[in-house]
């Protein structure tokens, strides 16, 4: 297909079909539009607050609701739902790009348990999602195999996998993957903050807690998200003189030079192996193999880690605005209560893992870190980060930190995950879909036993004595003057 950009900034593709520079800008501006509405509700609406629903959620229903698939209001362009299949690819673009964990970082029980905890809870959401669509769904409605990928694809890999995964899927036939991926990761991040602060609450009665109060105590800064100004902090760093350049035009470059590479690297594999690996895949090789150069050349003191978390986080929002805004109902409504079960069963192992796993994979403060944990198997890393912050505003328990570690150690299992079960399934579909799901079993009880061995998870019947609110480290609870027995 040939494709030529004229004077105008039009694109003309054969079949009709064409798309102005104009039209992206216009989708962009209106998706800032939404997303400021987003931020306003977020400040102003006491519900929005109480449960700490982000801005960039609200925006995606306020763009499904009143764009061209609700009452058609906002005059998004049919190409509203293609931009998250590009802002996919910047954000695994960025994983790589000025990560480096400190020296020693990687060792320890902590480290060990954390891994096992949050890698653990992801490999088994692939299992039961698998385990309930092949053999209890399938019995009332014909499924495709990959429907059993999408509450792990929905949960813990949260928008931006949905539209990984949906794309892979669509690339194999399956149009209504993305719309499917992208419901449950909405119900997830939705369920997972509500039920987060309502297990925060049952904690806090429980004693559970080492260092927090209720929920409702929470600064208000946290609540509307707008930081007083006395409070306000820079949130990047300069690593170029602006004299010479903009910093965060220079860490977009970074971004955008292995973006484009893992685009076109794609796109030339695509007719020589017959198969078209994911952009986002190929992108993520070039970020680590930029990532390797700026470390071996010295460039990484220049690499401002912050400004490319800022482009990453940037990129996830108005991914999540355009897959919301983009759903298709329909499809969504055909698919309603196969959904349902898989959204209530992905809920309910997640609490039955926080439960049985996470709360003795941490020597102290399980519950702090457990938090993190729940936030990053129902949505994103964001979510867990922001309810840990409810229980450990001072973050002591190290949960954000191990739980980062842990990430980058179990990247090469969550991408294949990602990638494997769906051309498994699709290159052998009598077959594919058991060994899909027997094997996420059986990798997760290995896991249990190398945890088990090497002291990372002790349960009950082990050598481990739960800490919960009787260790030597826990303090009293008090929220206001009163105190939870």
């Amino acid at each position: 297909m040939r494709r030529n950009l004229t004077h105008t900034g039009e694109f003309n593709q054969t079949g009709g079909n064409t798309m102005t520079l104009w039209t992206v800008f216009t989708d962009v501006c209106l998706m800032g539009m939404v997303f400021l509405a987003g931020q306003i509700l977020r400040a102003k609406v006491k519900f929005f607050q109480k449960f700490l629903i982000p801005p960039a959620l609200i925006a995606g229903f306020l763009a499904l609701i009143f764009g061209p698939n609700g009452l058609g209001i906002i005059p998004f362009s049919s190409s509203l739902g293609t931009y998250a299949s590009v802002l996919i690819v910047v954000i695994f673009a960025a994983m790589a790009i000025g990560d480096k964990p400190a020296k020693g970082a990687l060792s320890g029980p902590a480290i060990g348990g954390m891994f096992f905890n949050i890698t653990g809870i992801a490999v088994l959401q692939y299992a039961v999602g698998m385990f309930l669509t092949i053999y209890v769904l399938n019995h009332f409605y014909n499924l495709n195999p990959g429907f059993g990928l999408m509450m792990a694809t929905g949960y813990y890999g949260g928008h931006g996998t949905a539209a990984a995964v949906g794309q892979a899927y669509e690339a194999l036939g399956w149009s209504e993957a993305t719309d499917l991926a992208y419901t449950t990761a909405t119900v997830g991040i939705v369920g997972g903050i509500i039920l987060g602060i309502i297990i925060i609450n049952w904690g806090a009665r429980k004693n559970y807690t080492n260092y927090v109060r209720s929920p409702k105590d929470l600064p208000v800064s946290m609540k509307t998200g707008l930081i007083p100004k006395a409070e306000q902090t820079a949130s990047t760093k300069g690593t170029i003189s602006t004299i010479c350049a903009d910093p965060m035009a220079f860490h977009l470059a970074l971004v955008l030079v292995p973006s484009i590479l893992g685009y076109a690297l794609s796109k030339y594999l695509a007719p020589i192996i017959g198969v078209e690996i994911p952009a986002f895949c190929t992108a993520l090789l070039f970020g680590f193999i930029m990532n390797f150069c700026l470390n071996k050349t010295g460039g990484d003191k220049y690499v401002d880690r912050a400004s490319i978390n800022r482009i990453s986080g940037t990129s996830t929002d108005f991914l999540m605005i355009s897959g919301i805004g983009a759903l298709k109902t329909g499809v969504v409504i055909k698919y309603a209560v196969p959904l349902l079960v898989i959204c209530v069963a992905g809920l309910i192992t997640n609490w039955i893992w926080f439960l049985v796993i996470g709360k003795y994979s941490s020597v102290k403060d399980w519950f702090e870190r457990n938090m993190m944990v729940w936030g990053h198997a129902c949505g994103v890393a964001a979510t867990g980060v922001m309810l840990q912050r409810i229980v450990d505003p001072e973050l002591k328990s190290r949960g954000i930190e191990d739980s980062g570690i842990s990430d980058l150690l179990n990247r090469p299992i969550i991408i294949g995950l990602q990638i494997i079960p769906p051309l498994l399934m699709s290159a052998v579909p009598v077959f594919g879909p058991h060994l899909v799901t027997w094997g996420c079993f059986g990798i997760v009880g290995v896991m249990g036993v190398i945890a088990y061995v090497f002291k990372w998870w002790r349960p009950p019947f082990g050598a481990r004595k739960n800490d919960s609110g009787t260790s030597s480290n826990s303090t009293p609870l008090y929220v206001g003057e009163e105190v939870f027995e």
